[in-house]
């Protein structure tokens, strides 16, 4: 990745963004904004709470009208009715999360392509830590939660950045999952020493799991959870553009500061599409003398299409 370009933004990418100079580089970077989205995934949540002693019965049903008349997801309701605080609510995400997640998982060690962790002080894993400079700074800090990782082609590097990312993130105190949305060619679970044949992202699309939080990975690093591909699909595109997945996300994304997803090339199929259009927006990957200009420009717009707003570009040279 080049160092002296972590995230080089393209103003033209979306007529509504705002260009923001890189305090390191001077370089701009486009931030853009808004995501929306409902869930249905409300009942785990409600009876936390309820277990907490942080509602009682009447006031859940009253939350239960309010969500209703007001749209409203049902932990959203409580803190509008004032039921809860977000303290209360943090809490019993936590304790949701720590219940149904993959706690005894075996595991092998981390791969060394995790160059924040098995060689932190060389240029690469600096590279990343400027990358994460800068995706706290517009993205995070703005509220955003959700951020696809996407390239034009295979061999760019998407899989490498996505993880060091989430690494790194975690390493200063950041709640993050990544999510392995490339369920054609997935490598995570051999970065994160986690079995590809274990419940994935696949084993909830495809009902064989009911809730997103059944099939994460928690704490394969402190602070970092990991949802696999899992075991593989015949029907990837499908399962990826439907509602089940829409409705996973929006759920993953209130859980979480910080929820990545590494997604296959897009030159191949519209799977990135998909999930840059679920998690709102993208980040777009890029290898030195290999990526052509028109090909970033061509996927920004296939993005943009998607509803999904471009924040960046990284140029990898690793």
């Amino acid at each position: 990745m080049n160092d002296s370009n972590p995230i080089a933004g393209n103003p033209d990418l979306d007529a509504d963004a705002e260009t923001v100079a890189s305090p390191e580089t001077g370089a701009a970077s486009t931030v853009v904004g808004g995501i929306g989205g409902g869930d249905r995934f409300d009942a785990p949540i409600r009876e936390v709470l309820l277990r907490l002693g942080h509602l009682n019965e009447d006031q859940a049903t009253r939350v239960v009208a309010h969500a209703a008349e007001r749209g409203l997801d049902f932990d959203q309701a409580a803190l509008e009715l004032g039921f809860i605080t977000t303290e209360e609510l943090d809490r019993a995400r936590e304790q949701l999360i720590n219940s149904m997640a993959l706690q005894n998982v075996a595991r092998r060690p981390v791969s060394d392509e995790l160059v924040v962790i098995s060689d932190p002080g060389s240029v690469r894993a600096e590279t990343i830590r400027m990358l994460r400079t800068q995706v706290i700074a517009q993205h995070i800090k703005n509220g955003r939660r959700g951020l696809a990782v996407v390239a034009a082609a295979d061999g760019h590097g998407c899989s490498y950045v996505t993880a060091n990312l989430a690494a790194s993130l975690a390493q200063v105190g950041f709640k993050v999952l990544l999510v392995d949305a490339n369920m054609r060619s997935p490598r995570q679970d051999q970065i994160f020493g986690v079995d590809p044949n274990a419940p994935g992202l696949s084993s909830f699309l495809t009902l064989q799991a009911a809730r997103p939080e059944r099939v994460v990975n928690a704490n394969v690093l402190p602070g970092l959870a990991l949802i696999t591909a899992g075991p593989p699909t015949s029907r990837p595109q499908e399962l990826l553009s439907g509602n089940r997945f829409r409705d996973g996300v929006n759920t993953l994304l209130r859980e979480y500061d910080l929820v990545l997803f590494d997604t296959p090339a897009a030159n191949t199929n519209a799977d990135a599409l998909n999930v840059g259009g679920a998690a709102g927006y993208a980040l777009i990957v890029g290898r030195a003398n290999e990526t052509y200009y028109k090909d970033i420009d061509t996927l920004s717009a296939q993005l943009a299409a998607a509803r999904c707003a471009v924040v960046g570009a990284v140029l990898n040279e690793f």
